[in-house]
């Protein structure tokens, strides 16, 4: 009779395998382990002034390269179709638990892959199937691309009016009232992604309970400020609210929270898992979890603190050397510049990436309400650095520099030298092994 395949014996020989699976990350990969060194050093020596940028913290990387990034169990808390989860359920229940309490919310999902996911499944969750009517804050104004673009999936099938700002650059509360009466929207949503000013969201709440709308708050780039409590906290006068959880809750990417009224939990939880993502892996569920102990720390506050005091000294600097700000300054860790229109939002990308500065070419309303070519930049990446306030307003008085000279003006390379001079004063703390 032929051996079966479970019965043969493994010899020595062929079981090479296991010392596969035990290797180091520079046995198994060194060509991709040198590329990986390469790009951080290139990091410690640009200054990082992407507005969604934050350096995760050494201990939350260590907790995603545990033995849980080959856990996903399908399910929720107490509800597995797997065994073996009972301290994976502890993890979750903890990372929601501290979410209710910091952020003041009946309900939390903890498994979204990104907000940008989460934002797609509540909106999933809360708006009927066909015809849904949105009311959004308009991208260009400094809404998110997931709001109800055009070229967004979450505008599909549904009809989304916005409003934008008035000349001064503040919301545009009376328009957006006005657009609520007509359309007579299922769902009023905003957040800034860059608009630099905080948003009262009170007032939105008004105008959502008036016409009889849900009201959804998107905080991804504030959560850290509103933990802090620099900011007004949305959530618990919000239906629902999303975040992500890097940004200036300065954790892991490829995570979000979710908060809701308990009511909305069900389908929230049904719209990300399974309607739109397989499980969580759960070393980001624990990165999560304690991510929220330190967001709860003095220290986590101090350092908001310092992000929007930085914020405020780059836009000084931008100021005085020479550049108009979008709303005429910040509130936050956003800073919008603009460049002029000698720029191209490429030209943009590419010359300030030849000094190592980084950040987004976006636009952004005039007085008129045109579109023009702007920067973003944001001050949480360089804070965690450790950079000063006069750090950051000569470092916006050199970026001025760089607009005003222009895209074909000939590179400067003592201003190169001392903007990495900044950036290698000031290393990034995590960046160890």
């Amino acid at each position: 009779m032929k051996q079966s395949i479970a019965a043969m014996p493994v010899r020595p020989s062929e079981g090479k395998f296991v010392e596969m699976f035990a290797a180091d990350a520079r046995q198994v990969g060194a060509d991709v382990v040198d590329l990986i060194a390469k790009d951080r050093d290139l990091e410690a020596r640009s200054l990082n002034l992407i507005a969604s940028v934050s350096y995760c913290p050494l201990g939350l990387r260590q907790i995603e390269g545990t033995h849980l990034v080959n856990r996903a169990p399908m399910g929720l808390p107490g509800r597995r179709s797997v065994a073996n989860c009972e301290f994976l359920d502890l993890i979750e229940n903890l990372a929601i638990d501290r979410a209710k309490s910091i952020f003041g919310s009946e309900y939390v999902n903890a498994q979204a892959l990104s907000s940008t996911i989460a934002n797609v499944a509540v909106l999933r969750a809360l708006l009927p199937r066909d015809g849904g009517r949105l009311l959004t804050f308009d991208e260009l104004a400094g809404g998110h691309v997931s709001h109800g673009a055009e070229r967004h999936i979450t505008r599909h099938a549904r009809e989304v009016a916005s409003f934008g700002v008035t000349a001064t650059g503040a919301i545009d509360f009376d328009q957006a009232r006005d657009l609520a009466r007509k359309a007579r929207p299922h769902v009023i949503l905003a957040g800034p992604s860059s608009y630099p000013r905080e948003i009262e969201f009170s007032v939105l709440r008004a105008i959502a309970d008036e016409v009889g709308a849900l009201l959804f708050s998107d905080i991804a780039h504030v959560a850290g400020l509103i933990a802090a409590g620099l900011h007004a906290n949305p959530v618990p006068i919000s239906d629902v609210s999303t975040t992500s959880t890097q940004k200036t809750l300065c954790g892991p990417r490829n995570g979000a929270f979710v908060f809701a009224k308990q009511r909305f939990g069900d389908a929230i939880d049904a719209a990300i898992y399974p309607g739109l993502q397989g499980p969580a892996a759960s070393n980001m569920i624990a990165a999560r979890a304690a991510q929220l102990e330190m967001v709860s720390r003095p220290a986590f506050a101090e350092l908001m603190r310092n992000i929007v005091a930085n914020a405020k000294a780059l836009a000084s600097g931008l100021e005085q050397g020479g550049l108009d700000l979008y709303t005429g300054g910040t509130d936050s860790h956003i800073v919008m510049a603009y460049s002029g229109e000698k720029w191209s939002q490429a030209a943009l990308v590419a010359v300030l990436g030849s000094y190592g500065v980084l950040g987004n070419a976006m636009r952004a309303p005039d007085r008129s309400g045109a579109p023009l070519t702007s920067f973003r930049f944001g001050t949480t990446g360089v804070t965690i650095r450790g950079m000063s306030s006069a750090d950051v307003h000569e470092l916006g008085r050199e970026i001025a520099s760089i607009f005003v000279a222009g895209p074909d003006a000939a590179f400067d390379q003592p201003r190169a030298d001392r903007l990495r001079q900044l950036a290698t004063a000031h290393p990034i703390p995590s960046f160890v092994d």
